[in-house]
């Protein structure tokens, strides 16, 4: 047994933490370890790999003297340095070893600590560490590193922190010298990328087979119950009875985590079970919550106060949130990594079986089937690296300056170049970022006869730390609707860049809104039935859906077209519903699959039907639009899903066959249209700030975009935009892959006019209700209405001053009266006026008044006036947003016949005021 491996100590304590067996990640992992291997250890979340590498590591230091820090443990999450200190804490204070977290939230006096009297094992993250490496003090200390563990490598490897992390240690070999690399991720695809990137001669120990899974899917079948009850919860039926299902399922087991794939899901999720059941202790958890929420529902839920918790990819990651029983996937995961890194959460205990449930329905039923097959199956996504990503090439060649006073181009390029993502990186690229460094006042480039000499600058120190971390900063912006006057969700930043004029019109939180202004943070809309001439709707970054999975969707059509559905571990109801919508798509049109495309079209929607996932369908859709204008002169709306790609166009159908028939100019077209989108501007800010060239503080709507764009335009940060987003935003080689197919034949474009079922859902998914609004007129005027008359006032005699009164319009009285002095002269003002009193009671006092107090009587008196003309009415007026008493007056001039009229009246002076007030001189 491998335990016998170590020290008498160790084994003592193993058998105090009541270990038994070495899990199998334990069995192979221990002696590749202990031999002083580089190992990347493969397995699923729950059996052990954190004591797969610590345990030896552990051993190590008790057993033989060392220096401070000897162990780096690095993790993606600051919680997850959290969770791993209080789970390594046993071990290290039983062994009489130092640990300690340092990341972006150490305190300073915790960091001088660290200085001082430096740990034996340092957990930390990509970020910190990059940061340390450049302290004198700290490089003495790291100088003894002879181990580094990264955890949930599978989190890094395909982003640019992880580029940055290969390149940061190469800096810290320099100093330490060679140092055993240990890395553990997740079940993943690409194994061998991992291993190379990790480093240079690395054991993959794949230590997968204990694990158990049992996944289900559940299409739930609405009762008279759900029907009754749909309306109460502002639900359709079908959502009705997945939410009854949720219910029963977390009712039925101990403790459930429940995952969606967007913030705005969990958070209705969450609030309809509250309705359902008010007594069910459960809570939401995602990223746009405050931290100190998410560590309380962490804490809540692991110590059994909730029974479930709603997330989105907040949880995914190995956070020991206690014994789940069961983990149900709301809607498709969209990918199978994910999910079986979600189910992977249930059963987080040796031995124990890991259950999970998708609650899907619809056209989402395909989706979900095909990723719990290949789950089933082990077949999991590639992952695609950043290759020679310039930014952090940059950021790391000036963090290799503050390592050393001087260093020559050649060790720059070497030790760059042992970083798997710069492993072909070419003496032309580096020596061009070297000048281009130098052109920014980065960097000193001192030639000499056999290349540079280079030194940091002073600027560098500032650019350095600025761009620790590569991770976008993304301000959201809160949407408020003036109708109901409150908050009904957040947009990012991108989406205000893209579409955020002042008239703009967009779908979020299932409905159509138009913008009427943007102030600070907040989104001012209104809602409308102009469905159809919305752009399309928000979702937030959805993760894509992958080439292989949309394919197989395509197989799965087939299937159902053709055979039975017993080989798929789906329940009775979700075989009928998979047939019943091939059924229906049959009977109208043809069913489009993997080899069949179908292109249909409804008023000046085109629809073509191609199963080709997320980043395929952009692409081709991009080159499509970017045709089609050329061709008709008229641009085109597009939005595209993993199966459809949907343009609003003047073009006809004929035209988009013939343009995919004919294509071979895809790549050159997508550059010159992608370097004109807002996608590019908003890209290319974020590259410049990784370069320096603008600050983190810079914000889009504050500087001249087009201009930078132009003053940087065949520049390392302009081809590093386009690289990025030709990665992560678009699949190039897939879609030359898949026009190639069409040009052969062996992909057959059909045209069929009229709208099939699966068109009608890619209209009513993309576009809201494109066929049918959703919110009547009538709807949103009574929403209006309710929060008009709920609205509270401040009622205020101006006659005696004694008195004063708050409460909501619907209950002022039709002709307000003074009860001590029975005056007709009471002043409506709104809540926070508190001096309003004061001012009055001076004036009638006839105490001495400033100049401000003499204006504010003024609107005080304007607004008495009015109420004693108009009565109830002018209080209405009055209470609404933005409208002082010049406002109301030229409203209840009109003298309106109805109540309704008047409302009708007082809802635009709202939306005048909010969509000017901003440019109102102070």
């Amino acid at each position: 047994m491998v335990f016998n491996l170590f020290s008498e100590k160790m084994q003592s304590l193993i058998k105090e933490k009541g270990f038994i067996e070495p899990t199998l990640p334990q069995k192979m992992g221990i002696p590749e370890i202990i031999s002083g291997k580089n190992v990347l250890i493969i397995a699923p979340t729950g059996i052990g790999k954190t004591e797969a590498a610590m345990l030896p590591l552990f051993d190590k230091l008790s057993k033989k003297e060392h220096n401070p820090i000897s162990v780096i443990y690095i993790t993606p999450l600051r919680s997850l340095n959290r969770d791993l200190l209080d789970r390594l804490y046993w071990w290290a204070n039983k062994l009489d070893i130092d640990i300690s977290v340092r990341h972006g939230d150490t305190s300073s006096q915790e960091r001088a600590e660290q200085r001082e009297s430096p740990p034996d094992v340092l957990i930390t993250t990509p970020e910190t560490l990059s940061a340390i490496l450049t302290g004198k003090v700290m490089r003495g200390h790291l100088k003894n590193v002879r181990h580094v563990v990264i955890d949930e490598i599978h989190e890094l490897v395909d982003n640019k922190r992880g580029v940055q992390l290969s390149v940061v240690l190469e800096r810290l070999r320099e100093i330490a010298g060679n140092f055993q690399r240990i890395a553990l991720s997740a079940t993943i695809g690409s194994p061998e990328i991992i291993s190379h990137f990790l480093g240079e001669d690395v054991k993959i120990i794949h230590a997968e087979t204990t694990k158990e899974y049992e996944i289900k899917i559940e299409c739930p079948k609405p009762t008279i119950e759900d029907r009754n009850i749909s309306d109460d919860l502002l639900i359709g039926i079908d959502t009705t009875a997945k939410l009854r299902r949720l219910y029963e399922l977390i009712n039925l087991h101990k403790s459930v985590l429940v995952f969606t794939n967007t913030r705005e899901t969990a958070e209705i999720l969450s609030s309809r079970l509250r309705t359902l059941d008010s007594t069910l202790k459960q809570s939401v958890h995602h990223g746009s919550l405050a931290k100190e929420k998410r560590i309380k529902t962490e804490y809540e839920f692991k110590n059994r106060l909730l029974k479930s918790v709603i997330a989105t990819s907040s949880l995914e990651l190995g956070i020991d949130i206690g014994s789940i029983d069961l983990v149900i996937q709301y809607q498709s995961p969209r990918q199978v990594t994910k999910f079986i890194q979600r189910v992977g959460r249930s059963g987080h205990g040796i031995g124990e079986k890991s259950k999970g449930i998708i609650l899907s329905g619809g056209e989402d039923l395909f989706e979900s089937t095909v990723i719990a097959n290949k789950a089933c199956k082990g077949e999991f996504e590639k992952i695609n690296v950043h290759e020679l990503a310039l930014d952090v090439l940059a950021t790391q060649i000036v963090g290799l300056t503050l390592d050393e006073y001087e260093l020559t181009d050649e060790k720059i390029y070497r030790i760059i170049k042992r970083a798997y993502p710069y492993r072909n990186l070419s003496k032309a690229k580096f020596y061009e970022i070297l000048k281009f460094l130098e052109g920014l006042r980065l960097i000193w480039l001192n030639p000499t006869k056999n290349g540079y000499i280079i030194r940091r600058r002073k600027r560098g120190f500032q650019y350095y730390f600025e761009n620790l971390s590569t991770i976008p900063d993304t301000i959201q912006y809160r949407v408020v609707s003036i109708i109901e006057g409150e908050p009904i969700g957040n947009l990012d930043e991108e989406f205000i860049a893209e579409h955020g004029q002042p008239g703009n019109k967009f779908i979020f939180s299932g409905r159509a809104w138009k913008i009427i202004q943007i102030e600070k943070r907040n989104v001012i809309v209104e809602p409308i039935e102009d469905i159809e001439s919305a752009i399309p709707s928000w979702e937030g970054e959805l993760i894509p859906v992958p080439y292989e999975v949309a394919e197989e969707v395509g197989i799965l059509r087939r299937i159902a077209l053709n055979q039975d559905l017993e080989k798929f571990n789906i329940d009775k109801n979700s075989k009928e519903e998979i047939k019943k919508i091939i059924e229906k798509q049959k009977s109208t049109h043809t069913v489009p699959d993997e080899k069949i495309f179908l292109i249909e079209n409804y008023k000046d929607f085109i629809i073509l039907h191609s199963c080709c996932g997320s980043l395929v369908n952009e692409t081709i859709g991009k080159y499509l639009a970017a045709k089609l204008s050329e061709l008709t002169g008229v641009s085109v709306n597009i939005k595209s899903d993993p199966y459809r790609i949907i343009l609003q166009t003047v073009a006809k159908p004929e035209q988009v066959k013939k343009i995919l028939e004919n294509s071979d100019d895809i790549e050159e077209v997508l550059t010159k249209s992608i370097e004109m989108s807002t996608l590019f501007k908003w890209r290319f800010i974020h590259v410049a700030r990784r370069f320096g060239i603008l600050s983190r503080e810079a914000r889009y709507d504050k500087i001249n975009v087009s201009k930078i764009i132009e003053q940087y335009k065949n520049t390392p940060v302009y081809e590093e935009t386009l690289r990025e987003i030709f990665l992560e935003k678009l699949d190039l080689e897939k879609s030359k892959i898949i026009i190639n197919k069409i040009k052969k034949g062996n992909i057959k474009i059909k045209i069929e006019p009229g709208l099939s079922i699966l068109g009608e859902n890619a209209l009513i998914k993309q576009f809201s209700d494109v066929i049918k609004p959703r919110v009547p007129e009538k709807e949103i005027f009574l929403a209006f209405k309710r929060r008009l008359l709920s609205t509270r006032v401040r009622l205020i005699c101006v006659n005696c001053g004694e008195y004063m009164n708050i409460l909501p319009v619907r209950e002022v009285e039709e002709q307000p009266i003074c009860p001590k002095c029975r005056s007709c002269l009471i002043a409506v003002l709104g809540r926070g006026k508190t001096n309003a009193i004061k001012i009055v009671k001076k004036k009638i006092k006839k105490a001495k008044m400033s100049e401000d107090e003499i204006k504010e009587f003024q609107n005080i008196r304007r607004s008495a006036d009015l109420v004693a003309v108009y009565g109830k009415k002018a209080v209405m007026a009055l209470a609404g947003r933005g409208i002082g008493p010049q406002t109301a007056a030229r409203i209840l001039s009109m003298l309106q016949p109805t109540k309704e009229k008047l409302l009708m009246d007082i809802l635009l002076a709202e939306k005048e005021f909010a969509r000017t007030h901003i440019y109102w001189k102070a």
